[in-house]
């Protein structure tokens, strides 16, 4: 699975909301006129990060079920192995295509970057809060791009043939029982469990991610709120 320095994002996450809850200095600045505009655009790029994390909240949970519900098959007790690897494979291409699907829509949302931000002079703490969601972003898609390339492995291997040539004539007569064997089931088994560990330990730093979104756009709107009362 990709690396990813998700602790350096936690900092920075902390870093924007200590700006918008604790300094003075920079909650003062914020406050000016003129300003609205800009943490208005801001306070949005942080709604459209709380739909991605929502996004992949989902997509996450679905990898999660998914990957039991392969074990199970694995694990069940039918005694063909055609109908047990069958029901795998299928099991595996919707979760695969699930995730794809999940992937695609999250790099097609748009927002939570400097680029949203069209202003020539914007203020320069928005500014470090704009670049921390575009960062939030980056990490949430590669940690949904490292689930897909987690589903994509073939954790089922097939079982090495010593058969001699003539067998290549033989093969559409062969069953899989002949491909696979309980071993190369357990080991897949053991592997899907591995995975199924990583993906929850995605989901947990997700969480953490998520929490902190939720201050940033708290901050925010408090920030719009105090604006628009009166002195």
């Amino acid at each position: 699975m990709a690396q990813m320095d998700l602790e350096g994002l936690r900092e920075l996450q902390d870093c924007a909301n200590y700006l918008l809850d604790h300094c003075p200095e920079a909650r003062e600045s914020l406050c000016q006129e003129g300003k609205e505009k800009w943490i208005e655009q801001v306070s949005e790029a942080s709604v459209t990060m709380l739909d991605v994390c929502n996004v992949s909240k989902d997509v996450m949970a679905l990898v999660r079920h998914s990957l039991k519900e392969l074990q199970l098959t694995l694990r069940c007790n039918e005694s063909n192995m055609h109908v047990k690897i069958a029901a795998y494979n299928r099991h595996r291409n919707k979760l695969k295509k699930e995730t794809l699907k999940c992937l695609n829509t999250l790099k097609s949302i748009k927002g939570g970057g400097r680029g949203t931000l069209v202003m020539q002079r914007i203020e320069q703490n928005l500014l470090f809060v704009a670049e921390v969601l575009k960062e939030v972003r980056r990490a949430i898609v590669t940690m949904v791009e490292s689930l897909f390339s987690l589903v994509c492995i073939p954790w089922l291997e097939r079982k090495q043939s010593k058969r001699s040539m003539s067998s290549v004539f033989t093969k559409r007569f062969c069953c899989l029982d002949d491909v696979w064997d309980e071993v190369a089931v357990q080991s897949a088994s053991t592997r899907l469990e591995a995975a199924q560990i990583a993906v929850e330990e995605l989901e947990i730093e997700l969480g953490c991610i998520f929490r902190r979104l939720i201050q940033t756009r708290v901050s925010l709107l408090n920030i719009i709120t105090a604006k628009m009362s009166p002195v």
